[in-house]
């Protein structure tokens, strides 16, 4: 498996097989954004958008190939987004999860992000689970 930058074609081809439904549309603004193949297959893609110089919203989709990969991919992802806080000397990343969506919050949960507070109304009429990845955790 590989991260690589992603492309609008990963975006479009995740967007067909997506299992989240999140990528109904592309995000209007992404700062970097990846994608995760194995074989030619791009198995997700996801980013981050920058709020401060140390804070970022994170967003990720799968495609219905990782589903046979996924415990890997999970491990993956998990240091890779580490590395990348390093890195980038990010000291808080965010991801907004759907309750309704069982699956999203357990990845949320499997990397590494901890539940902080809910958002009312943060889908338009729905809420959303703010998740929190910090250093070290």
């Amino acid at each position: 498996m590989e991260f690589r930058e992603a492309t609008t074609d990963d975006l479009v081809e995740v967007s067909k097989t997506s299992i989240s439904r999140g990528l109904k549309e592309f995000p209007e603004s992404i700062d970097r954004q990846w994608a995760l193949s194995h074989e030619g297959v791009v198995l997700g893609v996801g980013g981050i958008k920058w709020l401060t110089p140390t804070t970022a919203w994170a967003w990720m989709d799968w495609a219905k190939a990782a589903l046979d990969y996924k415990a890997v991919a999970i491990r993956l992802i998990r240091d890779f987004l580490r590395g990348l806080m390093n890195e980038d000397g990010m000291l808080r990343l965010m991801a907004a999860v759907d309750p309704a969506f069982p699956a999203a919050v357990r990845t949320a949960e499997a990397l590494g992000f901890k539940r902080e507070s809910v958002m009312p109304k943060f889908f338009g009429d729905k809420p959303a689970i703010m998740y929190v990845l910090l250093p070290g955790e």
